[in-house]
């Protein structure tokens, strides 16, 4: 039977060789920068923080005038040149009410305050849903690499039986070189997922993904 001839084992190396990244980021620390970044919560957090009830300090000044009223009686001035001015006095001081936080403000803070625990949860949830299958692809492209390694190390020993005279392999190394390229084909295609799924978990944290993209691509550590 004849056969072509034998695929190119190169590009299955290479490809073999290249970092996984898998294991060199950590969840916790991704799901951090993402509700610390997130659009949506930096949202919630702002209708949070706007109904929260004044403190101290703020509550004094929001309820603080300053007001000038007439005073009882005249006063006279005398000029240099013998003049003489009369005025009403006016009295000028500085008014202060400081009303409690009404119910009302509590239960409209704790609303918010439950709402945007709320939404950290479902953030959270959303991004712990993409960051496992990550995780998965992470690992399936290790099993593509392992069997690459495997298929390379029978190649090798079979080209050296070739080498020394054992003709009757090279229809083995032929047939291992078939399956070096199909893991190759399998491996860059699992590449092309990863980075699709790097980019979606990164963009959770709206203007901030590219950093987190970098980390989850173990091209860097993530800003402090």
């Amino acid at each position: 039977m004849t056969r072509g001839p034998l695929p190119s084992l190169t590009l299955a190396v290479a490809l073999a060789l290249l970092p996984l990244g898998a294991r060199a980021w950590e969840e916790e620390r991704a799901l951090a920068w993402i509700v610390a970044h997130s659009p949506l919560l930096q949202a919630q957090r702002a209708v949070t923080q706007a109904h929260q009830p004044p403190n101290g300090l703020r509550r004094v000044l929001e309820h603080t005038s300053v007001y000038a009223r007439a005073a009882s009686g005249t006063s006279s001035t005398v000029s240099d040149s013998g003049e003489t001015t009369t005025a009403d006095p006016l009295t000028v001081g500085i008014q202060v009410t400081i009303p409690l936080a009404s119910p009302r403000e509590q239960r409209e803070f704790a609303a918010q305050a439950l709402a945007e625990a709320t939404r950290i949860d479902q953030v959270r949830g959303r991004a712990l849903a993409d960051l496992a299958q990550l995780r998965e692809l992470e690992a399936e492209r290790a099993a593509v690499g392992e069997r690459l390694d495997f298929y390379q190390s029978k190649a090798d020993w079979l080209q050296e039986r070739i080498a020394k005279g054992y003709e009757g392999d090279v229809g083995a190394l032929w047939d291992v070189a078939q399956q070096q390229n199909a893991e190759a084909a399998a491996l860059e295609r699992l590449d092309l997922r990863l980075t699709a799924q790097r980019r979606q978990v990164a963009h959770h944290a709206g203007d901030r993904w590219e950093p987190l993209f970098d980390y989850l691509a173990a091209r860097g550590p993530l800003p402090e």
